[in-house]
C-alpha cells in the first residue's frame, strides 16, 4: 500500500498571477521534449513513436517502384530527417543496455521498429527479411548502436565546454 502512495502525482491547485489563472498540468513540452510529473518519460517515447510513425509514412509515398526517388536519397532523407527529429535529447530519455542494467531497453525497441521500417523502404525487401540483414543492405548502425552513438556524442560535448560554463562538471 505505502508504493501507491509514493506513486500518485501530488495534486497542485492553480496558481493566480494579476488576477489571471494558470492551471496545474501534468505534462508540459519544454524545448521538443515532453516532461512529466514523475519525470517518466513514456510520454516523449510515445511522442517520437507518432512523429516517426508519420515519417515512415510519408517515405511509402516517396518509393514508387517507376517514380519514386532512388535509394540513396531515401538513406539520405532517414539520416538527415527523420533520425535527428525521433532522437532529439536522446541522452535524456534512453539509457542504453549495459553490464549494471536493462536500460530503457523496451522504449529502444519500439523506436527501433521505426528504423526497419524505414530499412525496408529503403533496401525494398520482404517484410520477413531480418533487420540485421536490411540494417546492413541499407548501410545503417543497428538501432541500440545508434543510440549508444548519439549518447557517446552528448557526453562528449558536455566535457568539452570550457570551464567557466555552467553545465561543465566541476
Amino acid at each position: 500500500m505505502a508504493s501507491k502512495l509514493l506513486t500518485r502525482p501530488i495534486q497542485r491547485h492553480p496558481l493566480f498571477l494579476a488576477g489571471v489563472k494558470i492551471p496545474m498540468v501534468s505534462t508540459h513540452k519544454f524545448f521538443g521534449i515532453i516532461l512529466v510529473q514523475e519525470l517518466q518519460w513514456k510520454d516523449h517515447v510515445n511522442y517520437a513513436l507518432q512523429k516517426d510513425a508519420g515519417w515512415v509514412t510519408q517515405y511509402q509515398w516517396l518509393e514508387k517502384l517507376s517514380k519514386g526517388i532512388s535509394p540513396e536519397y531515401m538513406w539520405c532523407f532517414y539520416i538527415a530527417v527523420a533520425v535527428p527529429k525521433m532522437l532529439y535529447a536522446v541522452d535524456l530519455f534512453l539509457v542504453p543496455e549495459s553490464h549494471k542494467g536493462k536500460g530503457t531497453k523496451g522504449f529502444i525497441n519500439r523506436l527501433g521498429k521505426i528504423q526497419r521500417q524505414a530499412c525496408l523502404h529503403i533496401t525494398g525487401t520482404l517484410r520477413s527479411a531480418p533487420t540485421d540483414i536490411i540494417d546492413a543492405c541499407a548501410d545503417l548502425l543497428p538501432f541500440h548502436l545508434l543510440v549508444e552513438k548519439l549518447i557517446y556524442w552528448a557526453a562528449t560535448r558536455l566535457m568539452m565546454l570550457p570551464q567557466a560554463h555552467p553545465c561543465r562538471d566541476k
